[in-house]
């Protein structure tokens, strides 16, 4: 008990030092399936979108990584959904299928009342697809007639990607390694690994996974 309250002091006074410096305008979460399955999964997913609140981050990305090609893919994103569905969250939903993506509104948004927080939530559907079906959009207005090839840019290949958002932090919860998703948005992104698997993280993780990115100094790939 003791140690709880001595625990809930640090984090106030953390926070205080958070808030008074440059936040991360947009993160990125990312878990697996198993994260978002387990008994305490989605309660964190629901901390988690509280705390980034409660600091003044509007926006979030989560990626929840499932393994493709199996045939229990369909099952597990079902369930994830049906899991979310429970929720009081408001979201976009965004789950890969055999012809891209589908999207899934999740919650409803009440107009006099705008979540805090901006939150889309990709299931399965990773950087690769999400560059391929751009490029795909571009080569048919390239057929029909509608742009030349000289006209294809930068900015133009960014205009037909799914997720505008190109967040400062990238969260990976529990693991070493990344995945592909949002491989072109997240080429200046700062990484950040944590030591706890997902369905154990605690408010005082998060504000020091925010208070090491306020002390880097981006370089923006120089």
């Amino acid at each position: 008990m003791l140690q709880r309250i001595y625990e809930r002091i640090y984090e106030d006074r953390l926070r205080s030092r958070i808030v008074r410096h440059d936040l991360p305008v947009g993160i990125t979460l990312i878990l697996t399936e198993n994260d978002l399955l387990a008994p305490k999964g989605v309660k964190r997913l629901r901390s988690f979108v509280s705390w980034c609140a409660d600091i003044g981050i509007g926006s979030l990305i989560v990626y929840i990584a499932v393994v493709m090609g199996e045939p229990l893919v369909d099952g597990a994103t079902s369930q994830i959904i049906d899991r979310l569905t429970g929720t009081d969250l408001v979201a976009r939903i965004y789950a890969r299928n055999d012809s891209g993506v589908a999207i899934h509104p999740l919650g409803e948004c009440d107009p006099k009342r705008a979540p805090k927080v901006d939150l889309e939530i990709s299931i399965g559907y990773g950087g690769k697809l999400e560059l391929t079906d751009a490029i795909n959009a571009i080569l048919r207005k390239v057929e029909s007639g509608e742009v030349s090839c000289a006209d294809i840019t930068q900015d133009m290949i960014e205009s037909h990607l799914l997720f505008k958002h190109n967040p400062d932090l990238v969260i990976r919860a529990g693991g070493k390694h990344l995945t592909d998703f949002l491989i072109w948005q997240t080429i200046y992104s700062e990484l950040y690994f944590t030591d706890v698997n997902f369905t154990d993280m605690r408010r005082l993780d998060f504000l020091r996974i925010i208070r090491d990115y306020q002390k880097r100094q981006r370089r923006y790939g120089q």
